[in-house]
């Protein structure tokens, strides 16, 4: 029984998402499929969901989905990733040391070494502020389902779970789930007898990334979304 309510999500979710993405495909082509994987050098990886097509402003444009059911709450502990930590503060430091340098710049000050180095102390100094005031946020955060989905790439993710599956969890789960996937830019669908959106993807730019080239189909899924015979 698991295994059928975990098919129907994703079956219902794909049909979903077809609905919603149709619109923003160029010339309404649509590349739809359910278990996608990637290719062999990529980890042959299997996506739950699959849509490719040719966005209207940033070209070719997919979208990856990935199936949950209760069988898969033990992967629903978040937990602190190190790395992302530190990319994140590695970005808010640098966004202070360009502008104290903007600082110096402005007003013209020519102070030697200083010039160069206050604008690294400052990356250094924010960096840690940064790290030590947000040592809990979710935005540092991640989960085993979400890493899993992370192996599927894309311009937009999505987590799809059944209704009881989710009710399953406690609230407090729930609400790690819902924060991370916020904060990680991931969409949270929810289905029951239809499709609630809990978490809206982010909109991410990936000028001249072309995620086509992971997959195993990827002639297949080009000759759709193109128009060739």
């Amino acid at each position: 029984m698991p295994l059928i309510l975990e098919r129907t999500v994703q079956n219902k979710t794909q049909e979903f998402l077809e609905k919603k993405y149709r619109k923003k495909a160029k010339g309404k082509r649509i590349f739809s499929k359910t278990e996608m994987p990637t290719k062999t050098k990529y980890g042959r990886k299997r996506a739950d969901g699959f849509l490719a097509f040719q966005h209207y402003i940033w070209g070719n444009y997919v979208v990856t989905m990935e199936a949950k059911s209760k069988k898969t709450l033990p992967a629903m502990k978040p937990y602190r990733d190190e790395f992302i930590l530190v990319m994140n503060s590695l970005k808010v430091g640098l966004f202070c040391c360009i502008g104290s340098g903007a600082f110096y710049t402005l007003f013209k000050w020519n102070d030697n070494l200083w010039q160069f180095l206050i604008p690294f102390y400052v990356l250094i100094i924010s960096a840690l502020c940064y790290a030590l005031l947000t040592w809990r946020s979710y935005r540092h955060q991640t989960m085993d389902v979400i890493d899993q989905l992370k192996q599927y790439p894309g311009n937009e993710q999505w987590l799809a779970f059944s209704k009881d599956s989710f009710e399953s969890l406690k609230k407090k789960k729930q609400k790690d789930l819902r924060k991370i996937c916020k904060a990680r830019g991931i969409g949270l669908i929810i289905y029951s007898n239809r499709i609630t959106v809990l978490e809206k993807p982010k909109f991410r730019c990936f000028l001249g990334k072309d995620f086509l080239k992971y997959y195993s189909k990827e002639e297949e899924v080009r000759k759709c979304i193109y128009g060739s015979k």
